[in-house]
């Protein structure tokens, strides 16, 4: 009798809980719709907006194209849209690509639940957060240790597709081009970049690429097979650079109504997550010219004017610290110094943190040695492109580097990151290409290409392809 009085109570008292949390979820539920309601939220969707002419008439003179705008386009993107922000004859368009919007309908309120409300809750807050953010066409607000800025929704160009971004510009009265198309992508979508910025591109376009790893010598290539094949010479554009910036660390955090999430913690050019990017950490932004059509060279060579245009683009840019680089294929070999060993064995090891690298006497020692194989096989392309003596990497540069690394502590390689995440690996272009090089000009790279076969047995095991 004790027995079935007691179950009559505990079931009564779970009914009544459950009655009540049910009621508490509604409210909340409804306060946040009203909530969102009275702070303009639509479920209307924006996917582009209209380039229309400036408020004074003038005529706009400097069109840039955004392509990519994840992590590291959205915060360059965003600070040359900063300093042109006053210009009236300025417009900087952002494409944001397809899956931030599939993301939203196919992980909304459609996602798992786990039976629990608190996670039905902060899905719904994360839903409708994607769907403010992307929908209503906004970009996250950035947070930078060198100041914070946002783009409002009315002042934000976007587009879906980079198609759009064309017709919006050929539709103009007025320069029915772009001065400059910028592309912030993963190395391994280097093979989608050149169709991706057709549209965009003509002889009076210049390009700077945001990427990791050797990139240069086949998106060239990429872009001269596409327009052969459509029975046309050349890239199609003005001038290539390729940036060789060194770390620029982003944490990507939504903020919805004074409630904070971390979702991911980036290093370098991860790709955006809905929300807030806080720029906590970078050094200067450094880019070269990989083809000039004035200079008429796809092998490093250049004219005043590609020095001049890049300069005047970013010298406005104060928040940005930028640098001209006279020689490409230097920069890149002198970053790869410490990206091959330090990037390369945190993953060959299975995704540990540089200070675990240089503090393991082991592990230190193997670091050394891929860094006195990197330079050798740097200075040996450098030769072999004509470089003189006084160019060539030398002992300084395993020194800076492993003084460099010595002040990181527990820092994550972006490859580390993805790694960890089960996202594809820029292993082609940021770690094989050095090994194809170095067996190119027959010098021996033992330690390097350990390193490598270990990144990408982890690559095939969990296909992060």
């Amino acid at each position: 009798m004790l027995a079935t009085s007691l179950k009559n109570v505990i079931s009564m008292t779970a009914l009544a809980n459950a009655a009540c949390r049910n009621h508490i979820m509604n409210c909340m539920f409804l306060a946040l719709g009203q909530s969102l309601l009275a702070s303009g939220f639509s479920t209307e969707t924006t996917r582009s907006k209209s380039v229309t002419p400036s408020a004074s008439g003038e005529v706009v003179t400097k069109r840039i194209a955004v392509v990519g705008a994840g992590a590291v386009g959205s915060y360059y993107g965003g600070r040359i849209w900063e300093s042109l922000r006053d210009q009236p004859n300025a417009d900087v368009m952002f494409h944001l690509r397809n899956e931030h919007y599939e993301h939203c309908t196919k992980y909304g309120m459609d996602g798992e639940t786990f039976g629990m409300e608190l996670c039905v809750l902060l899905l719904l807050l994360l839903f409708l957060a994607l769907k403010k953010i992307f929908y209503s066409g906004i970009l996250p607000q950035v947070t930078s240790y060198h100041g914070n800025f946002s783009i409002p929704a009315e002042e934000l160009l976007a587009y879906s597709t980079t198609d759009e971004m064309a017709e919006a510009v050929h539709c103009c009265d007025d320069h029915k081009y772009f001065d400059w198309v910028i592309c912030s992508l993963k190395s391994t979508s280097l093979d989608e970049v050149p169709s991706l910025i057709e549209p965009l591109l003509s002889a009076e376009t210049r390009l700077l690429v945001i990427m990791n790893g050797l990139i240069e010598d086949d998106l060239i290539h990429f872009m001269r097979e596409r327009r052969k094949a459509r029975g046309m010479d050349g890239v199609g554009c003005k001038a290539i650079y390729v940036s060789i910036f060194f770390a620029y660390k982003c944490q990507r955090v939504l903020d919805l109504y004074g409630l904070h999430f971390v979702l991911l913690s980036l290093v370098c050019s991860n790709r955006l997550a809905p929300g807030k990017i806080d720029h906590s950490y970078g050094g200067k932004l450094v880019a070269g010219v990989a083809y000039s059509a004035e200079a008429n060279s796809d092998r490093g060579k250049w004219s005043p004017s590609d020095k001049e245009a890049i300069v005047d683009l970013f010298s406005p840019v104060t928040p940005v610290p930028f640098e001209f680089d006279p020689n490409l294929l230097r920069g890149r070999w002198w970053k790869n110094v410490w990206n091959l060993p330090f990037s390369g064995i945190s993953c060959a090891m299975g995704g540990i943190t540089v200070d675990k690298i240089v503090n393991d006497p082991s592990l230190r020692r193997l670091a050394y040695k891929v860094m006195d194989e990197t330079i050798a096989v740097a200075n040996a392309d450098m030769v072999n492109n004509g470089a003189s003596r006084e160019e060539l990497l030398g002992e300084e540069t395993k020194d800076e580097m492993m003084a460099l690394s010595d002040g990181m502590g527990a820092y994550k390689p972006s490859t580390m990151l993805d790694f960890h995440a089960r996202k594809p690996m820029e292993v082609k272009y940021l770690f094989r290409r050095a090994v194809d090089r170095a067996n190119d000009l027959e010098v021996p790279v033992p330690h390097l290409e350990t390193v490598v076969d270990m990144i990408e047995y982890y690559q095939r095991l969990y296909g992060l392809f």
